[in-house]
């Protein structure tokens, strides 16, 4: 009998499925049912699972994303996913991933699913049987031995998923770059970027509830740069109104108020947390929270960056004309404000800019 793991959030949804298929028809049982794609990679990983029949839309870990970390893990499983008629684009992205077939949950009868669930275990029995002919050729199962470069490798996905995954790089353009520069020195195949991609994109739904295409960023001219193009469309599209009122993007729009009133020296928390909605102390726990920043710091990382790119545009400002362009009234503040961000006084940093000119 193949075995059969039925993953939906809805528990109605999982036993109704479950009574409703004559599972031993097709030579399957359900090994068990679970609500959510985190649930169902831990119990895969103590029970034996031929085919998933999985819902697309879940929390913690949505369908699309397990069906993801289960082709990265490289874990012999077919899948069936269930969808509501509004999910059809999460369809199209899943049979992109080489699912057998979708049934949509507003015709789930026993006879509309029986053609899908005899496909099913037809292309079960011969994945299985080219399995075991590798097996019996000696090229399966053998354990892999992992090289430096290979633990390297694993390493630094790890780390770049995790900066990813923190989303501060999408209120700082530093951060970005940071991704970018880590990204670059990573060697990666078709699998790990299309991977990459939609978990990036999945987070960033999951966390502002704006939907992003994937066919946007699939043949990107420089790869590295994902995340890069993700941001510009993700502060274009929330300048242009989309989205609700998420932490997220009220966040987002407040970092957009402040790129606005940056030279205003008159620009506060209160001032910014009133402009967007919010109190001025859940404003700052929770600014401080999406940017890794206080707001007062973010306002002086951001002075601070201008001054060094008007100092790029005109190396001979001086610092009072620089203090007072970037918002400061006071030239000795804003001069010891640039030597705590930068780690060089303003007049050497006018300097060394004066000499790669030459």
């Amino acid at each position: 009998m193949y075995q059969v793991l039925v993953i939906d959030d809805d528990k109605l949804a999982r036993k109704g499925l479950i009574s409703l298929i004559p599972w031993e028809k097709y030579g399957m049982e359900v090994a068990g049912d679970v609500a959510n794609g985190a649930l169902a990679l831990q119990f895969i990983e103590t029970h034996p699972v031929d085919l998933a029949v999985v819902d697309l839309t879940m929390p913690v870990l949505s369908g699309l994303e397990f069906i993801c970390e289960c082709r990265a893990r490289e874990i012999s499983m077919d899948y069936i996913v269930l969808s509501a008629h509004e999910d059809f684009t999460y369809v199209q992205k899943a049979l992109r991933l080489g699912v057998i077939d979708y049934i949509s949950k507003l015709q789930l009868e026993p006879e509309e699913c029986g053609e899908v669930f005899l496909r099913a275990a037809e292309h079960i029995r011969k994945r299985k049987e080219k399995e075991q002919q590798m097996q019996a050729g000696g090229r399966i199962n053998r354990k892999k031995t992992e090289t430096v470069a290979d633990q390297e490798e694993k390493e630094q996905w790890r780390k770049l998923w995790e900066e990813t995954a923190s989303l501060t790089w999408i209120y700082n353009i530093e951060e970005t770059q940071k991704l970018c520069n880590l990204r670059k020195a990573i060697p990666t195949s078709q699998k790990q970027e299309y991977r990459y991609t939609m978990q990036t994109l999945q987070e960033i739904q999951n966390a502002f509830g704006i939907f992003m295409e994937e066919q946007e960023y699939e043949n990107l001219q420089e790869p590295e740069k994902l995340t890069e193009k993700i941001r510009q469309d993700l502060w274009q599209r929330v300048q242009n109104g989309e989205g609700q009122a998420v932490t997220e993007i009220l966040i987002l729009k407040a970092v957009l108020f402040i790129e606005d009133h940056l030279v205003d020296s008159e620009v506060k928390a209160e001032q910014i947390a009133d402009a967007v909605g919010m109190s001025r102390s859940y404003f700052s726990v929770c600014f401080k929270k999406c940017t890794g920043y206080s707001v007062n710091s973010y306002i002086r990382k951001e002075r601070i960056a201008l001054a060094c790119r008007l100092l790029r545009e005109n190396p001979q400002i001086s610092a009072e004309q620089m203090a007072d362009a970037v918002g400061y009234h006071d030239e000795k503040y804003f001069v010891k404000l640039f030597q705590q961000s930068m780690g060089i006084g303003f007049a050497e940093y006018k300097k060394q800019l004066k000499r790669q000119e030459f």
